[in-house]
């Protein structure tokens, strides 16, 4: 391979006694001409190597083909009308659509008309108590950073006034207006996201008029969002460290200038509340005191800890989430990552368990607590998502919609299996397949992980995972150790010092799949996203000969300096601060970039991203595959694949299938699948 010749400089830092040299720091610059020069000579030789394969196209096709159908969700009754989204089929964006209970349907909102090439998404974030009015987080190239606008709902139209350069925020309305979260507002977008405060917006005045509500002056690095209780009575603030650490405000909007006060202690725990209870009364979820979480019922006159009231003691498996609805609790627990239901009274005692149709994830969809009527969607990995109506009062389940793909799966098969790691810990792993595969050591498969921020990789059906099935691949989901499979004793044996668990528990994945002979070392594919990009990094830098094939995507590489840009301080509760010597070292032994080395044959490798990554910036998987590059002396590639006009999650469905073809076809390029 010849790649294209990238600049040095003499850049290098002294840290703890260690050196650390960062020759390609020029490229976390993404804006400059120099980087695009450099990345579009890369995206020229990955195109390249990507032609090479004759199915590149025929990929994209049958991508295309497996999505274009009509889908929707359920609806959600806001007022007299019930909204509710849907998709023709190849749609960018879905496009919510409204009707009451006896009258045809209406179109709402397109957000296809937003853009010609349907790249900017559009995001419902709070509506009024009167339901008259809607907040929108609007964002080009689907960015993290956006534009708030503001819709009358009965006319469909949005009004004159825009709340620009937004990012990380809900909107809580409150009297005729809404408070926010916003940063100061003249910040680069790869600065870091700091000083955020809650504002509070009176529709038609200027933003420089919004009333500051709550700020941290002594702690910049924190996350502060704003709730109102339904009865309009309560103002909630959530204040996080990060990904972890939870701390809860409340005041009383009763009385003029109240001051704030605890609900929650910050921040070695986590925490959420269900709206204020008729009584002066919150709900609050958390694994304080429980590692698989609980829930409590807490005074708003007296919150204090000697106070609670346990409704759903701690189990031996966790507690998704428990929601008040129709004056009952519907509690969703986990268990060896499947879903279990129960119906509970509001004291936590037991009723009884609303059945599932089969096994596998389930989540819930209403929206106010008074509401008796829900829907559940169920989901696996061989049963495409269908979607229940739930009578609360009667507790019946009546089919509502399962959307007509056009994948069989009339031979699909799933597996779970438990493998020990390195350290005997015993990992689930799912497998995907076409029923009737031999154990020969000959298939390949698609390694598939995230491990971290207490995420839990669920059963979900895949139509793109399809196209590769089709092909003869076994997909393979591993839930790691840093997820939230099994509560937070499970997130926090992947995390901080403790992350290289996440790495071992993954490559004892692949020596187990290929000690039981469903693959080899020279089938295996491996990939993840943002957290998950991670893993792929670091473990084709730890081992190389495991696997063919590579591909992270949007990946947090450098692990020195992931704390520097937009929200990435935030990972620091997960990862550890680089600036503290303990967690510096520890970093260094896994970060990507800094674990590359000469003399070793990599998998082939293509480092995804996208132009408008204001999450984890382009510059992550720059750098890396400059890294790459400069120490490569093999045949496999090691390319970089940059997205125009996309962000960190695809936005748009055409970019998204883009993308994903373009990966399965490098992936069964160089596994040799036709």
């Amino acid at each position: 391979m010849i790649y294209p010749i990238t600049r040095k400089s003499d850049v290098a830092e002294e840290k703890f006694g260690i050196t650390i040299a960062d020759p390609y720091r020029w490229l976390e610059d993404d804006n400059s001409e120099e980087t695009m020069a450099w990345v579009d000579q890369q995206q020229a030789l990955t195109e390249s190597i990507l032609n090479q394969y004759p199915g590149r196209k025929d990929f994209l096709k049958r991508l295309q083909e497996l999505n274009d159908y009509p889908k929707q969700t359920v609806p959600i009754k806001r007022g007299e009308w019930y909204y509710y989204y849907k998709n023709e089929g190849l749609q960018n964006q879905y496009v919510c659509y409204r009707k009451r209970k006896d009258s045809p349907e209406e179109l709402f909102f397109d957000p296809n008309s937003l853009s010609e090439d349907g790249t900017t998404s559009a995001h419902e974030i709070g509506r009024n108590k009167e339901e008259s009015l809607a907040a929108f987080m609007i964002s080009p190239a689907g960015s993290d950073a956006g534009e708030i606008w503001i819709m009358d709902v009965e006319t469909k139209t949005f009004l004159a006034e825009k709340l620009l350069n937004m990012r990380h925020t809900g909107v809580s309305w409150y009297g005729n207006g809404f408070f926010y979260s916003r940063y100061d507002q003249d910040q680069d977008y790869q600065e870091q996201d700091k000083n955020q405060k809650i504002y509070y917006h009176k529709l038609g005045d200027p933003l420089s008029n919004d009333q500051l509500i709550y700020e941290d002056k002594q702690n910049p690095l924190l996350y502060h969002g704003a709730v109102v209780s339904d009865d309009q009575k309560t103002l909630f603030v959530y204040v996080n460290k990060g990904t972890s650490g939870t701390a809860i405000l409340y005041k009383d909007l009763t009385t003029p200038n109240s001051d704030f006060k605890v609900l929650f202690e910050g921040f070695d725990y986590e925490a959420y509340h269900q709206d204020a209870y008729e009584n002066g009364y919150v709900y609050l979820i958390t694994n304080k005191g429980a590692k698989n979480y609980r829930m409590l019922k807490v005074s708003l006159a007296n919150p204090d800890e000697t106070n609670w009231q346990e409704i759903i003691p701690e189990r031996d498996y966790l507690l998704d989430g428990a929601y008040l609805i129709g004056g009952k609790i519907i509690a969703l627990f986990t268990k060896d990552v499947q879903a279990h239901i129960e119906v509970l009274d509001t004291e936590g005692n037991f009723l009884y368990p609303v059945t599932m149709p089969y096994q596998g994830t389930a989540n819930l969809s209403f929206y106010r607590k008074e509401d008796v009527e829900a829907y559940f969607y169920f989901s696996s990995f061989v049963r495409p998502a269908e979607s229940y109506h739930y009578d609360v009062v009667e507790n019946t389940l009546t089919f509502y919609h399962r959307n007509p793909i056009k994948a069989d799966v009339t031979d699909l098969e799933s597996k779970q299996i438990f493998y020990p790691s390195k350290d005997g810990t015993m990992i689930p792993m799912t497998l995907v397949y076409r029923k009737g595969i031999v154990l020969d050591g000959n298939n390949p498969l698609f390694l598939y992980g995230y491990g971290g921020f207490n995420i839990s990789l669920m059963p979900e059906f895949s139509v793109n995972r399809m196209a590769l099935i089709e092909k003869g691949v076994i997909c393979a989901v591993v839930n790691l150790r840093g997820g939230g499979e099994y509560g937070e004793a499970w997130h926090e044996g992947g995390m901080l010092r403790n992350k290289q668990n996440v790495f071992d528990d993954f490559i004892a994945a692949a020596e187990y799949l290929i000690k039981e002979k469903y693959t080899s070392p020279a089938k295996i594919a491996i990939n993840g996203g943002s957290n998950g990009g991670l893993l792929v990094g670091a473990c084709l830098t730890q081992r190389p000969d495991l696997f063919k094939v590579a591909v992270p995507t949007m990946g947090v590489m450098d692990m020195l300096r992931f704390h520097k840009f937009t929200c990435g301080w935030g990972w620091i509760a997960d990862y550890g601060n680089p600036e503290e010597e303990i967690h510096f070292k520890n970093l260094l032994s896994y970060s990507p970039i800094h674990n590359v080395k000469d003399e070793t044959q990599y998998p082939a490798t293509m480092i995804c991203t996208a132009d408008h990554d204001d999450r984890v910036i382009p510059g992550h998987s720059f750098k890396f595959a400059a890294t790459l590059q400069e120490h490569a002396d093999q045949d496999l590639p090691l390319l970089l694949y940059t997205q125009r006009q996309s962000s960190h999650h695809s936005s748009s469905m055409s970019k998204g299938l883009e993308q994903t073809a373009d990966i399965y076809s490098f992936i069964c390029l160089y596994l040799q699948i036709d």
